[in-house]
């Protein structure tokens, strides 16, 4: 029998099988012999730590436009992935700024073109692709992003809109004037459309620490936290119908981190402090115009994170809505928060009141009030190339 024919003899199964056998360490040591051993580690790893879909891996962060960075979110997924992920995105000449983040693609936006150019960009297999420019020159867009992924091929849409002054006011009405632009990868095109909208309380404009990362998009709807975090902007991509919905908790102005409004387990869940608590809310029967909001969580997060090991930067008496910096659900789990409180990442279960620590900036709290992060997952498990 030639070398050829005994390499053929051990299948996939055997091999699967024989690692599997193996404890996590040997494993991760494994991972490291060749890209088809590293798929089977990751498949061991599926079925051992049974994680729900989509597989959240780590955060894109961007700071101040200037720059990125990528940190896991569990010590698991560095085997998982390999070196195969491009934690940079350094893959143009010209510096970009990260917009959005959906099953494994990335929205970026090249920072001179004034929000008019944008690329669509895989970390994983480096490959990128180039959108045309937009039809309209929106100044500070709110910008949604969904990738829909097939065995045989990939598609995304894009949907951005923009809110100018009211065109009327009367009593507990406001009328709008909104630009909506849209993309689909199937056409290759942007198309723009204008709508007059009746809403019963004032919108108003984008500002990018905050919108960008509260957005998501479900069923084709997209929705977007608005500026002042008194209501969620909602856009059927289908109908072409605008519609703004209240919040459970109304704020008077929003500050980075002090409001989250995101997609987990399928759910639109809403997340916001007060000074030592994070309430959690649920919209249920969504798109419908008769969602509702649930409160599913009211935790005292200050005083568990004030008791962990490691030193959050949460002294004694602190305000944990000055605090925080950033939230986000985690995307299958809705149970899970992930806060950043000055400079340190960690992760919250809001059912069993325990805190984790994920990842330090290594940068001084001030530097790290304009960071703004964005979860990178998978909806099914990878499969490496």
């Amino acid at each position: 029998m030639s070398s050829r024919q005994r390499k053929k003899f051990f299948s996939e199964e055997i091999i699967i099988k024989i690692l599997n056998g193996l404890p996590l360490k040997s494993l991760a040591r494994c991972s490291s012999v060749s890209k088809n051993w590293r798929k089977y580690v990751a498949e061991i790893y599926r079925s051992r730590l049974q994680w729900p879909k989509p597989y959240l891996f780590g955060f894109f962060c961007v700071e101040k436009r200037l720059q990125s960075r990528f940190f896991f979110s569990s010590k698991e997924s560095p085997l998982l992935i390999g070196n195969s992920l491009d934690e940079s995105i350094d893959f143009i000449s010209e510096r970009v700024y990260i917009v959005a983040s959906s099953n494994g693609f990335l929205l970026c936006n090249k920072l001179r073109s004034r929000q008019r150019v944008y690329y669509v960009y895989n970390p994983v297999t480096r490959q990128r692709f180039d959108l045309s420019r937009t039809e309209m020159p929106l100044k500070d867009p709110y910008v949604g992003f969904i990738v829909k992924e097939t065995d045989e091929s990939v598609s995304f849409t894009i949907v951005r809109y923009e809110v100018t002054s009211p065109v009327s006011r009367m009593k507990f009405r406001f009328q709008y004037s909104l630009t909506i632009e849209s993309y689909s990868s199937e056409t290759k095109e942007w198309t723009a459309n204008s709508l007059i909208e009746d809403v019963p309380f004032p919108l108003y404009p984008s500002r990018d620490e905050i919108s960008s990362s509260s957005a998501g998009v479900f069923d084709r709807v997209f929705f977007w936290l608005d500026n002042y975090g008194q209501w969620m902007t909602v856009y059927d991509s289908v109908n072409e119908d605008f519609r703004a919905l209240e919040l459970p908790e109304r704020r008077t102005v929003i500050y980075p981190g002090y409001c989250c409004l995101g997609l987990s387990g399928g759910k639109i869940c809403l997340a916001s402090t007060g000074w030592t608590t994070i309430t959690c809310w649920q919209l249920n029967n969504f798109p419908s115009r008769d969602a509702v909001w649930a409160r599913k969580y009211t935790v005292n997060v200050a005083s568990v994170v004030e008791k962990c090991e490691q030193d959050f930067g949460l002294g004694g008496g602190s305000s944990l809505a000055r605090e925080l910096r950033n939230m986000i659900f985690h995307p299958a789990l809705s149970h899970m928060l992930y806060l950043q409180i000055r400079s340190m990442v960690i992760s919250y279960d809001l059912e069993t009141n325990t805190a984790e620590f994920v990842y330090d900036f290594g940068e001084a709290w001030r530097k790290t009030i304009h960071y703004k992060l964005f979860s990178y997952e998978w909806p099914q498990w990878p499969r490496l190339q």
